[in-house]
């Protein structure tokens, strides 16, 4: 059902822009307004007014009913639906010579749409979304806490899963559809990111899925899982030894828990993301593992992955200061140093009453018996 007051303050920051209309191409942002998951969420949001919703044609009636509103464009074929667009945009100039159009800017804006667009809309400005809807999206209402705390609960059995089912012998790739389908059993509506099951020399990658490579004794291994609930996010990642770890590995664990505890606890409104990195840095180095650290250890999450702030893609973002309500990661960096392995620890946090509260609770053992 549409959210009438997200809409509302949305509408007034696009006027304040001078931005005429919104133009809709991804996932989360029409979640954000209209609550509901479609595979291609399109629809036009004016700077005063109800939306328009553009839809295939066999869903016509059903959108409507569910999302509470009135205009409702139908589509049969891609081509149809730029056409439509094209046609609304028409419409709402009303006479203007030209219109300021926003378009989110983001991983999952698809180009070709954007592009098909443009060159039929030459007359149209396109603009940047992110000045209207990355402060609106910042701060997470009632609801949505409750379904990133869903979310975390998801997140959760996916770790526990990986917990049971790692051993010599088996594939990364196994693990990780262990783990897919357990959060899939429990609620979740796929993934963010790809699950993590980095193993062995893996352990110490930046970014990772799962392979065909074989779990052995002795591995190093990042389990990181960022499943979605009813649109909204999660993330958590930990990290396993499969049998006795050495004592560099234990120490590198050990290491990156400290940090993560340190990060935590800088977490409080007014901060900068960059108070977070220098307070686990300050570990790191302490421990001898200051120039292995990367920095970024934190970032907001909601209904993308990565929300503002978003230090590990926009450095400048490392400067804007938290505030109470939001929700953020801390552990997102891997720790990594060769010869030994990886970790990672990240848990997602609700800043309320001025510091960090984990949304879940994941207490699973570093040690893994064989």
């Amino acid at each position: 059902m549409l959210n009438q007051d997200r809409l509302n303050r949305a509408q007034a920051r696009m006027r304040e822009q001078a931005i005429d209309a919104y133009m809709i191409l991804t996932h989360d942002d029409y979640i954000y307004f209209f609550g509901e998951v479609r595979h291609q969420p399109r629809a036009i949001v004016p700077a005063m007014g109800p939306p328009i919703i553009i839809t295939f044609f066999g869903e016509e009636e059903e959108v409507k009913r569910s999302l509470g509103v009135g205009d409702a464009r139908v589509f049969g074929t891609v081509g149809q639906q730029i056409k439509d667009v094209v046609g609304v945009m028409r419409e709402m100039s009303g006479g203007k010579e030209s219109l300021r159009v926003g378009v989110q800017m983001w991983f999952n804006t698809p180009a070709f749409l954007l592009n098909m667009f443009q060159r039929a809309n030459p007359q149209i400005e396109v603009v940047d979304i992110a000045k209207v809807m990355d402060e609106l999206r910042l701060v997470k209402d009632d609801e949505e806490v409750a379904l990133m705390t869903r979310a975390a609960e998801i997140a959760r059995i996916g770790i526990e899963t990986a917990a049971r089912f790692l051993r010599p012998g088996i594939t990364e790739n196994e693990v990780g559809a262990e783990i897919e389908y357990a959060m899939r059993k429990a609620g979740g509506s796929g993934v963010a990111t790809p699950v993590f099951v980095n193993s062995g020399y893996r352990s110490g990658w930046l970014h990772g899925t799962t392979t065909e490579k074989v779990v052995e004794r002795g591995d190093m291994v990042v389990v990181d899982v960022v499943p979605r609930y009813r649109g909204y996010c999660a993330n958590l990642a930990r990290t396993f030894v499969v049998g006795a770890p050495t004592p560099a590995q234990l120490e590198l664990y050990e290491t990156y828990r400290r940090a993560q505890a340190a990060g935590i606890a800088a977490v409080k409104p007014g901060i900068r993301n960059r108070e977070i990195d220098a307070a686990a840095q300050r570990v790191f180095s302490e421990a001898g593992h200051g120039e292995r650290y990367v920095p970024g250890i934190s970032h907001s999450i909601g209904l993308d992955f990565e929300e503002m702030p978003r230090p590990t893609i926009h450095p400048a973002d490392s400067r804007i200061e938290l505030v109470e309500g939001m929700m953020l990661t801390v552990g997102h960096s891997v720790l990594s140093v060769p010869g030994v392995g990886g970790v990672r620890i990240e848990d997602t946090f609700h800043l309320r009453d001025g510091r960090a509260h984990a949304l879940v609770a994941c207490d699973v053992a570093f040690e893994l018996p064989c």
